[in-house]
């Protein structure tokens, strides 16, 4: 993200979200672990509506589990 999380808005998403964290002192890397594309959708616009601009996402996969394809 471009700038700081806002305090309030990392509250937000840690209560909406299990796997929440933000490494570095200024809050401008959010990781969040385990969400499903809704979900990607919803943080997405949380943070657009607080007024926060994202410069890049990455999402990935869990590796598939044992047996499935």
């Amino acid at each position: 993200m471009r700038g700081p999380l806002a305090h309030g808005v990392l509250g937000v998403i840690r209560t909406r979200f299990d796997h929440v964290s933000a490494p570095g002192e200024d809050a401008s890397v959010l990781i969040v672990d385990g969400v499903d594309e809704a979900s990607v959708r919803a943080l997405l616009t949380l943070l657009w509506d607080t007024g926060h601009e994202l410069l890049s996402m990455t999402s990935s996969r869990p590796p598939p589990e044992e047996g499935r394809p």
